[in-house]
């Protein structure tokens, strides 16, 4: 069971727990006709939402109008139609939280500098098409203007909300590695990469979960495990297995990775991919 203590509209309340702990509760109807100290059971429940951050649930939501998690919603629909994935319950409030204040900003003609702004329309495309709608949509529904580095900042977000951390510096470093390995790639090759390659796009999700596995030393989970394959590669795709050392050079100098024969494999074979792609 949960103790009601604000809606943020019929489908969207928060709560607390039975160890008293501020959560975020999803239902159809959960929120109608409830005052604060009600009890709402578990089987009202579609998702939930717990704050790991030191941010409190209450000081998140207390600002939010019924307009602003409206506008949020509908951008999170438009999102999820898009991606076709399952997005992190976390992003309702994390998004209307920082829409309430890019709205504040706006309003006081503040802006604030993204520094990947040129880094997510290239990495993130479909991503970015979602921050361009909801940059829209507010537009639209709530008469504000953002300024279009919104669009990157909203990307983000839904960057973030496809993966189980809720913590938007990982997001950030993870766009910062990937927009790093691009460059050796391409000073390597002396090309510029095809971003509309299907290749190009598959290389940006393998070195997410590359990155997260670095970060979360689940390095031993690819299995290979084959010296042999690797001196085969080493051989027949010299140019690529150079850069992927590069790579591995540099992640070790920048965060003390130490990347294996296994993932210099995958990232040599996605490098052969993406670079015969662009020079056809």
């Amino acid at each position: 069971m949960f103790e009601y203590v604000k809606s943020l509209n019929n489908n969207i309340v928060l709560a607390y727990d039975e160890n008293h702990n501020e959560v975020v509760l999803f239902g159809t109807g959960i929120g109608f006709n409830r005052k604060r100290g009600d009890m709402v059971s578990e089987s009202s429940v579609s998702k939930l939402f717990i704050n790991d951050s030191n941010k409190r649930l209450a000081s998140m939501v207390q600002n939010l109008s019924e307009d602003i998690v409206s506008v949020t919603e509908e951008i999170i629909q438009y999102g999820s139609r898009i991606l076709e994935k399952q997005l992190h319950a976390s992003i309702m409030i994390i998004l209307a939280d920082h829409l309430y204040f890019a709205i504040e900003r706006a309003k006081k003609n503040q802006n604030v500098d993204n520094p990947l702004q040129w880094e997510v329309p290239h990495l993130y495309p479909r991503e970015y098409e979602i921050g361009g709608k909801g940059v829209k949509l507010i537009e639209e529904r709530l008469k504000v203007k953002l300024p279009p580095q919104e669009a990157s900042f909203i990307a983000l977000h839904f960057v973030n909300a496809q993966f189980e951390s809720q913590d938007m510096s990982d997001t950030l470093k993870i766009t910062e590695i990937i927009s790093r390995i691009l460059d050796i790639v391409s000073y390597h090759f002396q090309l510029l990469l095809d971003e509309n390659s299907l290749y190009y796009s598959r290389f940006i999700v393998h070195l997410r979960y590359f990155i997260i596995r670095q970060e979360t030393h689940m390095k031993d989970t690819i299995g290979l495990n084959d010296e042999d394959l690797l001196e085969t590669v080493k051989i027949r795709y010299k140019k690529s297995y150079q850069c992927a050392v590069k790579i591995a050079k540099y992640l070790f100098d920048a965060y003390a990775w130490d990347v294996s024969n296994d993932e210099i494999i995958y990232l040599l074979l996605h490098i052969e991919r993406i670079t015969n792609a662009t020079n056809k």
